[in-house]
């Protein structure tokens, strides 16, 4: 029960990320603290988030609805989300304050560490 409520969680966060970066793309950027000054900056945001989210999360529905193993899944979620917290704390390693965050990626520090943290609880705990 555990692992399904965990998949059911990350396909959509994953799938509504992945929507609204493809939709709005300037939209998403803009809390992230980053600027899009012309169509390439659009289309990085909407192939990294969008397509990339998007992808991820139909894999991650995938498991949940058993068209493949839920270990698959699992193995998505903890590889994002261990990719993106691993490179959050290297980027704090480098900047050497937390301070000049903003609210947004505070808040994906957390979102992060915890959907890494259950991912792998999940995973390593019988999917």
């Amino acid at each position: 029960m555990f692992a399904t409520i965990v998949l059911a969680i990350g396909a959509a966060f994953f799938v509504f990320t992945s929507l609204y970066a493809l939709a709005r793309p300037a939209q998403f950027a803009k809390p992230l603290g980053l600027a899009l000054p012309g169509a390439d900056g659009l289309n990085e945001i909407r192939a990294q988030y969008g397509g990339f989210f998007l992808i991820s999360g139909l894999a991650v529905a995938a498991a949940l609805i058993g068209q493949v193993p839920r270990e698959w899944g699992l193995v998505v979620l903890v590889v994002t989300f261990g990719g993106l917290i691993c490179g959050r704390l290297l980027a704090l390693i480098a900047e050497r304050s937390f301070v000049r965050y903003g609210t947004t990626i505070r808040a994906l520090f957390l979102i992060d560490s915890w959907g890494f943290l259950l991912s792998i609880f999940a995973l390593t705990h019988g999917a």
